[in-house]
């Protein structure tokens, strides 16, 4: 496994939504990779946080999922 490939794995981990083959292959690179680490603890951490805040209530929805696309292809460009 290699540094893009685990950053693109990263919310599929966190979903718990990839194999356990892959899971493995992640944890053994987050382990031997500080700057993925780092990175997915950053990550991780934003998630847990952003589902913690409300919907600012002059939002709407679509803009909401607009802003989160976008969010996921600057953080997982492909």
């Amino acid at each position: 496994m290699n540094c893009k490939i685990c950053s693109k794995l990263l919310q599929e981990y966190l979903e718990n939504s990839i194999s356990e083959e892959l899971i493995s292959e992640l944890n053994t690179h987050l382990k031997e990779c500080r700057r993925c680490r780092i990175f997915f603890r950053t990550y991780s951490l934003t998630v847990t946080l952003s589902q913690r805040i409300e919907t600012p209530c002059c939002v709407s929805s679509e803009k909401i999922k607009e802003l989160t696309s976008l969010l996921h292809e600057r953080l997982f460009p492909k």
